[in-house]
Order: C-alpha cells, then structure tokens, then sequence
C-alpha cells in the first residue's frame, strides 16, 4: 500500500510537471504587451512630445518656483478659516 501511494504522487508530480513547462516560455514571450496596449491607447494624441517639444514655456523659472513654495507654505501654515454664522436657519424655529 505504502509503494502505491509513492507511485501516484510520482504519476502526479509528473503530471504536473509537464503540464507547468508547456506554456511557459509562450506567456513570457508575450509577458507586459497587454500592458504596453492598453497604455497605447489611452494616448490621446501620441505625438504631442514631439511636436511640441520646441514650444516655449508660458512662465519663466522663478515665477514657477516661487508659486511652487507658496503652494508648499500653504499646507505647512495654511491660512485661517472664517466661519460664518448664519444662525438657525433649517431648524424650524
């Protein structure tokens, strides 16, 4: 009894094994094009880089910078909240 199950587990082992190293090398080949595809084609226009990668900025370098760290300094310290009171309005008295 005991070489019967040895002999099943080795019939499964085997089994397996053949069925795992068959599709493999098929699926790496065409690992991530699926990926690549989708990605492809959520691109609205896939020239745009190259097109306008002559254009000239709309601001120069310190403007940029200086809005960038007052957008920083905003969530450090952001700036007090007023609250207005508008009184019972809704309440039904």
């Amino acid at each position: 009894m005991r070489y019967s199950n040895l002999i099943g587990a080795a019939g499964c082992l085997l089994a397996l094994g053949g069925c795992a190293a068959s599709a493999s090398p098929e699926w790496d080949a065409q690992f991530g094009d699926h990926v690549r595809i989708l990605n492809a084609q959520q691109l609205i226009d896939p020239d745009a880089p190259t097109r306008n990668a002559q254009t000239n900025p709309r601001t120069d370098g310190r403007t940029t910078r200086e809005a960038m760290d007052r957008h920083v300094e905003s969530y450090r310290a952001p700036p007090p909240t007023t609250v207005i009171n508008i009184g019972n309005i809704g309440t039904g008295r």
